[in-house]
């Protein structure tokens, strides 16, 4: 490996390239690739597509392979989709190729709950090539999993854990608002929820890393995604709303063991919420309750923790891993 990281860029959406963008930033990393399906930038200057004002010396292709042909790397971050069985094939390329690769894949953070034969299959391939894969962001990834999970430490005995995370999705990205429905009818919504298209992937994955660090074998995990509706008319810079228009989603997710219940992850991700905010509180030996006030900025945090954590995921053995297998998450330089 060179004195520098040299990273590629697998997704230019707009994750994909605030993370590339960070990559440029650091002075131990080096972006060397990016790939992405648009033909909007198959083909350009991949420091004109991420609006650097200077040229990066390399075009963004539509194949790994094609870029691989032209540079040399030692690590992907790869944000191209939720489904870790969807994205799996670009995930057992970059392994075949024996790249390490961080993900923002939500299901990604922990695949042995919805897919534990293809997890254990996948970490077999990472083993037989050498390199380390980990799924993570901030939720999932971080603020309803990874940092209630640490917050724990100080405790003789943990007796359960609720975390609430509000967000106002007024203040984020089109594509999120889209999302969680902003803008539908009740109807519709609820049709995409019985079809298993609405709700906020990657809250019961949160769930089970939780369970699973806690060691709570055996809990039931369940899941309700509803909608918010507003109550009065609100204008965004991409969504107008109506009384009785769908807002956004209220998506509760629970593990329950001997009947009591030991977790539970609400999300409330809407259109004009009051007071945004992420809250964990444990019960236990001693109790705990830690609140991020204003709430974790998504746009800003999921980029950041996509490339701080490629370097401790170079350091650390092969295999598919998780949060709770890596050193604790910090600042790369």
């Amino acid at each position: 490996m060179s004195d520098k990281i040299r990273v590629i860029i697998y997704g230019l959406g707009v994750i994909g390239r605030s993370a590339a963008k960070l990559v440029t930033e650091r002075a131990g990393m080096e972006l060397v690739g990016a790939v992405d399906c648009s033909p909007t930038f198959v083909g350009r200057d991949a420091g004109e597509v991420l609006e650097l004002g200077r040229q990066l010396g390399f075009n963004v292709t539509d194949t790994l392979a094609e870029t691989l042909a032209e540079a040399e790397a030692d690590a992907v971050i790869h944000c191209t989709g939720s489904s870790f069985a969807g994205v799996l094939p670009q995930l057992q390329e970059i392994v075949a190729a024996e790249l390490c690769c961080v993900t923002s894949c939500e299901e990604a953070l922990f695949p042995r709950y919805r897919y534990p034969e293809l997890a254990e299959e996948f970490n077999t391939l990472c083993v037989a090539h050498g390199v380390g894969v980990l799924g993570t962001g901030v939720n999932p990834g971080y603020v309803m999993d990874t940092l209630a999970t640490v917050a724990t430490a100080i405790c003789q005995r943990v007796d359960s854990v609720k975390i609430l995370r509000v967000v106002d999705a007024g203040t984020r990205r089109e594509a999120l608002q889209r999302k969680v429905g902003a803008g539908m009818v009740k109807e519709e919504f609820e049709k995409l929820v019985a079809a298993g298209k609405m709700g906020h992937a990657g809250l019961l994955e949160s769930l089970a890393f939780v369970v699973a660090a806690m060691g709570w074998a055996g809990a039931k995990l369940d899941e309700k995604v509803e909608p918010v509706l507003t109550t009065r008319a609100i204008r965004t810079k991409y969504v107008s709303l109506l009384p009785g228009q769908v807002a956004g989603v209220r998506q509760v997710a629970r593990a329950e063991l001997a009947g009591k219940e030991v977790a539970r992850l609400e999300l409330q991700m809407y259109v004009g919420a009051e007071q945004p905010r992420d809250e964990i509180e444990i019960a236990g030996v001693p109790p705990l309750k830690v609140t991020v006030a204003g709430g974790t900025p998504g746009d800003l945090a999921t980029p950041a923790i996509l490339v701080n954590m490629v370097p401790a995921l170079l350091a650390a053995g092969p295999g598919l891993h998780t949060m709770a297998t890596l050193p604790l998450p910090r600042i790369a330089r």
